[in-house]
């Protein structure tokens, strides 16, 4: 048999500089690797056909063990950095003070009443039946267990703003319910950390006697009442933090766009610990330092991660619930007896958020243990 022409010009062709290769290209060009190589065995030592399929597959193994050896020592090791540390993000000026302009602030909310709890819902412009929806079910009343509740959402700029003729303006909307708070940067997804951060500077202008802060999501389901209730067990301490916990995540460097993280936007190969976006709690005074200290952190596109940095560097431990049948990161079927036990739940729609909010406070015979 004769031999491959790779082979014959093989010392005549010029090396070239390697690059980073996806793993399915390296499967395939292995395995046609270890084809040729048998090939060339076969033309200066006959090799038995019984031992051709095994030492094909020896050979392979090897060969794969090694170059995914080189591949993770020289690309993945020397990018990540294993070690985490925050003060990476921290500047000693505050140089990431943002200076967006408040177009709706509702200024007045706070201004004659101490509320045990602000909760500021994150929506898009263009959501009004998700706003809607809220303020009919968990959004609905001022006062839980003689308590003041506040509920307002937060917005930036509608990007589509010429094609929502058909809809309420944010505007109209606002001189309506009173309850919009708005900036004058763009609402993107890689936006929401804006917003988080607009969050924080309106409770620290205008709500600053606040007990508690939540921050939460236009598709999560919150039973108000229970949340309360589980805020005044809490102990007196200024340091609350607390809501769905994430520990040891590792962050995405895949091909998942909304998940993904860059290297030089995030260089470390975990972050820290942080509450789920979907709903975290912090205490009032608590989140007027952490405003105070996100002038100087450098933003990241996931906001409760960035909140996460700012409360690790303000050496706050996540208050874990005792209860883990309190927050769902992700939807559960309706069920009365764990909806009436729950404190927030993901993943829901408009619809279902009515539903559920109904069902939940008609259906009064069903007894749960």
């Amino acid at each position: 048999m004769p031999c491959p022409a790779w082979l014959a010009g093989a010392r005549r062709q010029r090396p070239q500089p390697p690059r980073k290769k996806h793993a399915s290209e390296i499967v395939v060009q292995i395995s046609k690797v270890t084809d040729a190589l048998l090939q060339t065995s076969y033309c200066s030592i006959p090799v038995s056909v019984v031992y051709t399929r095994p030492l094909k597959w020896v050979f392979l193994f090897l060969l794969v063990f090694s170059v995914t050896a080189v591949w993770y020592v020289a690309f993945s090791s020397n990018t990540v950095i294993e070690h985490t540390n925050l003060m990476h993000f921290y500047e000693y000026e505050p140089i990431y003070k943002q200076h967006y302009l408040f177009t709706l602030r509702e200024r007045l909310k706070c201004k004659d009443i101490n509320p045990f709890l602000v909760i500021l819902v994150s929506s898009r412009p263009e959501d009004v039946t998700s706003r809607q929806a809220i303020r009919i079910t968990w959004g609905s009343q001022s006062f839980w267990w003689g308590h003041r509740i506040l509920t307002l959402f937060l917005l930036g700029q509608d990007s589509q703003r010429g094609n929502n003729a058909t809809g309420l303006s944010v505007e109209d909307e606002s001189i309506l319910y009173g309850d919009i708070i708005c900036q004058d940067f763009m609402d993107t997804y890689d936006n929401l950390t804006l917003k988080t951060i607009m969050a924080f500077r309106w409770v620290t202008e205008f709500c600053s006697n606040t007990r508690f802060l939540m921050k939460t999501d236009t598709d999560v389901f919150i039973n108000t009442a229970n949340l309360v209730k589980f805020l005044l067990k809490l102990n007196s301490s200024e340091n609350i933090f607390t809501g769905y916990p994430l520990i040891d995540n590792f962050a995405y460097r895949g091909f998942y766009q909304k998940t993904y993280i860059s290297y030089d936007e995030y260089p470390f190969r975990l972050y820290p610990p942080y509450c789920s976006g979907m709903g975290y709690i912090l205490d009032g005074k608590l989140a007027l330092r952490v405003y105070e200290l996100m002038s100087h952190i450098k933003p990241i596109k996931f906001e409760d991660v960035y909140v996460g940095i700012c409360l690790n560097l303000l050496n706050v431990n996540i208050s874990i619930p005792e209860d883990n049948q309190q927050f769902f990161l992700y939807k559960i079927n309706f069920d009365i007896c764990k909806y009436r036990h729950l404190i927030a739940v993901h993943g829901i729609t408009s619809s279902e958020i009515i539903r559920f909010w109904q069902d939940l406070s008609s259906d009064t015979s069903v007894i749960c243990l």
